[in-house]
């Protein structure tokens, strides 16, 4: 596509969309989700109770090990949907407030969906003085934004499963596990989200059977904010009702289809809206 066939691509997105908000939270089922919570801690708590069973021996360990490697997966989930709901998109703490506003941010920085991905270089945010998101284009590459990613999931990690997985099975092999199951699975949340609105940046993780389902989980999320709380382990989403696997036609009309938001990267960030909106009123 040359560039005045892509301007007028992504301006006919733009009239379409720059008016369609995503849809908000709305409310949840508290009693559904009381009842996935009392499950999957039921679930972690069958996994921690049969690691504090095992000997000492070769087996028991390897056993051990891989019990902490599957706890992760089974409470990441529930914890990733609490957070993501209750800190993300709703400053139910007054104290994490910076967060709630940055991701609100990251959300109409990546919104209409005509620039929901971009070839050029990541769109990271900050905050003002005055506590108002800043919006630029990253210069430091991806290196300090993922670090701070990682040490904050890793830092959610040891509070809730790491320090109470080891006081109550006093298992090193089980620890261990749990520490590099929590390393695996936030590397992969930041690579993920990362390859989502910057495709071509991993290709490996593009090349994976499960990726286009993640891709398709988290444009349906930028639509409808209340839905696919979950970005990288949907099993909260399933359990608590909140999974959607697709839009209505009215979302289609509004906002587009993923394919259709992917057909239009942007270029390099707000460097590029800039240009299309020059362009437009030249024309």
């Amino acid at each position: 596509m040359d560039q005045a066939s892509d301007v007028g691509a992504n301006q006919q997105r733009a009239n379409r969309t720059n008016t369609a908000l995503p849809s908000g939270l709305g409310p949840v089922d508290s009693r559904r989700v009381g009842g996935g919570v009392a499950l999957l801690i039921a679930c972690a708590a069958m996994l921690v109770f049969v690691a504090g069973q095992l000997g000492s021996g070769d087996l028991a360990v390897l056993l051990s090990c891989a019990l902490g490697i599957l706890l992760v997966p089974l409470l990441a989930s529930p914890l990733e949907w609490m957070v993501h709901r209750y800190v993300y998109h709703e400053p139910a703490v007054p104290a994490l407030r910076p967060i709630y506003t940055v991701h609100t941010a990251h959300h109409f920085t990546y919104f209409p969906t005509w620039r929901y991905v971009t070839s050029g270089a990541p769109r990271r945010l900050g905050i003002t003085a005055d506590g108002a998101p800043s919006l630029r284009e990253s210069k430091w590459g991806n290196a300090r934004v993922r670090l701070a990613h990682f040490s904050w999931y890793m830092a959610i990690g040891a509070v809730a499963i790491w320090i109470p997985a080891w006081l109550l099975t006093g298992s090193r092999a089980f620890l261990v596990g749990v520490i590099v199951s929590s390393a695996i699975v936030s590397n992969l949340f930041i690579a993920v989200h990362d390859t989502i609105h910057r495709p071509g940046s991993h290709r490996v993780i593009e090349a994976q059977p499960w990726y286009r389902f993640l891709d398709r989980h988290h444009y349906i999320h930028h639509v409808d904010l209340g839905a696919n709380l979950n970005f990288l382990l949907p099993l909260a989403d399933w359990i608590f009702g909140t999974l959607r696997t697709e839009l209505t036609t009215e979302e289609i009309a509004s906002h587009g289809t993923l394919d259709e938001a992917k057909a239009t990267p942007i270029g390099h960030g707000y460097r590029a809206r800039k240009e299309v909106s020059d362009a437009t009123r030249a024309t």
